[in-house]
């Protein structure tokens, strides 16, 4: 593999089909002509100007409406826009030979380069070297030479690709400048479109929330983090369900992320209130919101106590996160950490949970890191390729 060109590129051809591009650039200039000539006809309809009368016309120019401006708005955008698509076409019918040619020269000459023997100037180790005014010394200078001259012939070659990629990024530059020119301010996303947006934002920031707690909840623990946890798993399904009914997305992100609200951990008590509670971080109960309130109380406590000792802000975050990272059992820090990582509970609660709690939460507190591992640069976890196997990919 050759290294990056002179001014840092990767040497490889150039994508995409010109002949299309252009015919979608006539399309899209004739589309455009068309919804402009279409407007004006739903627009005489609905003016009256064809002259003809009754309640059937009357009731067709009603349905028209304003939707000759609609139309005419939209043909206005695409006419303009065809030809700005087929130059780009013509240019990349220019160059992408031009830049595929050099980038197939460059492979041939980088692979000559590699295989003549010698080093380039400056790069001869010393104990590679032989003595001055020798026959050797004369040869491996001749090898040097050569080697040099190589490696000088592919930089030429990546230099050439170099000016006309310069040269094509300009052509897709001024295109994607044009087509902007002809957008500006003619298209505005609407209260719901932008809605759409933050939904799909605060989704994508909740995935990272979501998985700094599960982290945290290893060594952490505490009623706080469960309360925390529920809340964005409540708030994610939400937030999906809301997508699902805007057309956004599918039944799969729906039904994944009503799994991340279940606490499998408490199969055992499903059916009761203790079970609901739980889905809800303890939230539902008077004793639940007590523990999540007296843990609360005990950070900023800790903190205020460290800020009115120092008055270092610093040292009152520190001191409170000191006692929020604190694991909340008897069993110390160690054993505590090792019985979540291995079993998702705290080592306190083992020996009172139900045998079905401990196997079912074991289970699926692995499951959930294969899930979040498989996930990692895919974007698709084992949850969502059990689906896809089972239901299938496309529902």
């Amino acid at each position: 593999m050759h290294p990056y060109t002179p001014r840092g590129r990767a040497i490889r051809h150039l994508e995409g089909d010109p002949a299309t591009i252009r015919r979608r650039g006539t399309e899209i200039e004739q589309l455009g002509t068309d919804m402009i000539e279409s407007a004006a006809t739903l627009q005489a309809i609905a003016d009256g100007a064809s002259g003809q009368q009754g309640l059937a016309v009357d009731r067709l120019a009603e349905v028209v409406g304003d939707v000759h401006r609609e139309l005419r708005l939209a043909g206005e955008l695409y006419r303009p826009t065809g030809p700005v698509v087929r130059a780009y076409g013509e240019a990349l019918a220019e160059l992408q030979p031009r830049l595929d040619a050099h980038a197939e020269e460059c492979d041939e000459l980088w692979e000559a380069y590699l295989r003549a023997p010698g080093f380039r100037e400056g790069e001869r180790p010393p104990f590679a070297a032989a003595d001055a005014d020798t026959p050797e010394a004369a040869d491996q200078a001749g090898l040097d030479r050569a080697k040099q001259a190589a490696y000088d012939a592919w930089s030429d070659e990546a230099t050439a690709f170099d000016d006309d990629y310069d040269t094509w990024e300009a052509a897709f530059e001024r295109a994607a400048a044009n087509v902007g020119d002809v957008l500006d301010g003619r298209i505005e996303d609407g209260f719901w479109d932008r809605v759409d947006g933050f939904v799909a934002g605060t989704l994508e920031v909740l995935k990272w929330v979501g998985l700094a707690l599960a982290i945290a909840s290893i060594v952490i623990a505490g009623p706080l983090i469960g309360a925390l946890s529920a809340i964005v798993a409540i708030t994610v399904l939400a937030l999906t369900i809301y997508r699902k009914a805007r057309g956004d997305t599918g039944w799969k992100e729906v039904i994944l992320a009503a799994i991340g609200v279940i606490p499998f951990g408490s199969l055992g008590k499903i059916g009761t209130p203790k079970f609901v509670d739980d889905v809800f971080g303890g939230l539902l109960t008077g004793a639940g919101r007590s523990a999540i309130r007296t843990e609360v109380s005990t950070i900023l406590g800790s903190g205020s106590a460290a800020f009115r000792f120092s008055g270092s802000g610093v040292e009152a975050i520190r001191n409170g996160f000191s006692h929020f990272a604190r694991n909340h059992g008897t069993d110390g820090r160690l054993v505590d950490s090792l019985a979540r990582f291995f079993t998702g509970k705290a080592a306190g609660s083992l020996g009172s949970a139900r045998p079905a709690d401990i196997l079912i939460g074991t289970w699926w507190t692995h499951l959930g890191r294969v899930n979040t591992g498989l996930s990692w640069g895919t974007g698709e976890g084992l949850y969502s390729r059990l689906y896809d196997g089972v239901v299938g990919a496309d529902r």
